[in-house]
């Protein structure tokens, strides 16, 4: 072998040795979380209003509602919305309450369950996944996902839009 060939040789090992590094760091830092959790709340039957939650009122149900990718006012967002009784919920729909107002509500669907909640989840307390589509989130500042349950309750899950 030459003294330029060994020379390339060592430079491509080093290359190939920085490459690796490189990808071991990219692959170890914690990806961004869109995740967020259920709190819930009751709705008045009269006035179709949901009542104010406190720190006070108890989680009835569990959930946890998990974005794609970083939702934002111009695109339409998708979600995961893993939930216990989830086969009693009537309605999801998306609601600004800073505003007044919400938007369209998600195109909802049945999903399956992800492998990390598998383990978590037993059969008793009915927890399934739904996937919400076509999420029209068009202006910035705090957004709810309502579920309205047949008994009531309603489970909100709170997030910011920001840009």
């Amino acid at each position: 072998m030459t003294k330029i060939s060994k020379i390339i040789l060592i430079l491509g090992i080093l290359i190939g040795i920085v490459g690796i590094v490189l990808v071991y760091l990219k692959n170890k830092q914690k990806p961004l979380d869109y995740e967020y959790t259920m709190k819930t709340s009751s709705i008045d039957k009269n006035s179709g209003k949901v009542l104010d939650v406190g720190p006070s009122i108890t989680s009835k149900y569990l959930g946890t509602l998990q974005f794609k990718t970083k939702p934002n006012s111009k695109n339409m967002a998708q979600a995961l919305l893993c939930v216990e009784q989830y086969k009693n919920v009537e309605k999801v729909d998306l609601y600004m309450p800073d505003m007044g107002h919400g938007s369209q509500p998600p195109t909802v669907n049945q999903a399956s369950l992800p492998s990390n909640l598998q383990s978590q989840a037993s059969e008793g307390i009915g927890f399934g996944c739904l996937s919400l589509e076509n999420m029209q989130l068009f202006m910035t500042g705090l957004w709810q996902v309502r579920l309205f349950y047949k008994d009531g309750t309603v489970g909100l899950f709170d997030f910011q839009i920001l840009e």
